[in-house]
């Protein structure tokens, strides 16, 4: 029986990964730094392996995965978040030795990681991208920069040009900012919160999210699958809460076909678009990882931990007659399906009734906003499953438990 080590078991995209595979006569093992990690309240879980945090204790994850690797032999390895997966790419010539990592090399995704060489590939295949300026470390002022920042079109985005970076072993995140004037650029730059690495001043897309996800052999895109965001935590912007599956008819999926091309992409991957209020998309970011709607994309025919099982189970990918044999298997995705994340959607209203809470009763109440009991028959919950109810109630006490601590404080 094969064994398949599955890291990130907090992670929402672990529980589905877990439910997905674990229908298959394979032997799971799940990995989180959590005591509490979602994935390991599945039945589907057969093992829990209890391992440092990747992005507090780098070189303690490492030696633990090697260790694991080493001893219990999984078939293959799933790194789930962008953390975990940069540091088991630090070990990929070690690691492919000895288990399938169907994903990327480091080296591409250093190259999708630093967003003004995204742009500039994206720009030359023809993809739209927000208007962009890269602003250089801090250093001396250069009037022509100056020139372009006065010139730019206000609100903007205000961004490192790598979304998180190491430092003294941890990594460290990046905030997103929104000045609303050339002065407020300036402002944030001279505070020295950019004085590391280039900044990217962006156009602001106002509109929804929508995100194509493809499983690539060799750059090939052999399965597609989209949806738009409807909700997020938070809401100006965040983690999907409630999302809807796409037509592929509908969404940009020559774009993101040519992009994997380019960077000859192998395994899964997640592109993100934002969908301009003229209609048109915009390219956002590409992630080599599996997303945290995942579960929508299982739900609506596109079981996308199978077929990467199924594609790289020895390691390298299937070729010639088997390859066109699985894809001519894929179902038809079905569109109109949707998925929400139960306490996602919870903690949005309560974000909601924070800030403004007349508004957004009136909202909810008289528009619907939250689109509770709308479509009911194409909508299932996300962790609530009666075949595997259990990560639902350890998400809730999980939940009760913060919400109990944030009211202590």
């Amino acid at each position: 029986m094969d064994r398949i080590l599955i890291l990130d078991g907090n992670a929402r995209c672990a529980l589905a990964v877990v439910r997905s595979l674990g229908r298959l006569d394979v032997e799971l093992g799940v990995a989180a730094s959590s005591r509490h990690a979602l994935a390991w309240s599945s039945r589907f879980a057969h093992r829990r392996f209890a391992c440092p945090d990747p992005a507090r204790e780098g070189e303690a994850f490492q030696d633990w995965l090697q260790s694991t690797v080493d001893s219990w032999k999984p078939h293959m390895l799933l790194p789930l978040t962008d953390v975990s997966l940069e540091r088991t790419l630090e070990l990929e010539t070690w690691l492919r030795a000895r288990t399938a990592l169907p994903f990327v090399e480091a080296e591409t995704v250093a190259r999708i990681s630093d967003k003004a060489e995204l742009v500039a590939a994206a720009r030359n295949l023809g993809v739209r991208t927000p208007r962009t300026l890269e602003i250089p470390p801090r250093g001396s002022r250069d009037p022509d920069l100056d020139l372009a920042i006065e010139d730019f079109s206000y609100p903007a985005v205000l961004k490192t040009a790598r979304t998180q970076s190491m430092e003294d072993g941890c990594a460290v995140r990046h905030p997103v900012y929104y000045p609303d004037s050339a002065e407020a650029v300036r402002q944030l730059i001279d505070s020295g919160k950019f004085s590391r690495q280039s900044t990217l001043l962006q156009q602001r897309i106002e509109g929804p999210g929508v995100g194509v996800f493809a499983t690539c052999v060799n750059g090939r895109a052999v399965c597609h699958f989209a949806h738009r965001r409807l909700l997020e935590k938070p809401p100006s912007g965040g983690v999907s809460v409630l999302s809807q599956s796409l037509s592929l008819e509908r969404a940009p999926i020559a774009d993101a076909d040519r992009l994997l091309a380019h960077f000859r992409w192998q395994g899964v991957a997640m592109v993100e678009f934002k969908q301009h209020t003229d209609g048109r998309y915009y390219l956002m970011e590409i992630n080599p990882r599996f997303w945290g709607t995942l579960q929508l994309a299982i739900d609506s025919g596109r079981d996308f931990p199978v077929l990467l099982y199924r594609l790289f189970r020895s390691g390298d990918p299937l070729q010639g007659e088997k390859l066109e044999r699985l894809i001519d298997e894929l179902p038809q995705v079905q569109s109109g399906r949707r998925l929400r994340w139960f306490l996602g959607t919870v903690d949005h209203l309560l974000l909601r009734m924070r800030s403004g809470p007349w508004a957004a009763l009136r909202k909810i109440v008289f528009r619907n906003d939250l689109s509770l009991l709308r479509y009911p028959f194409a909508t299932r919950l996300e962790v609530l499953r009666l075949s595997d109810p259990g990560p639902f109630w350890a998400e809730l006490r999980a939940w009760f438990a913060a919400l109990g601590h944030r009211g202590a404080v």
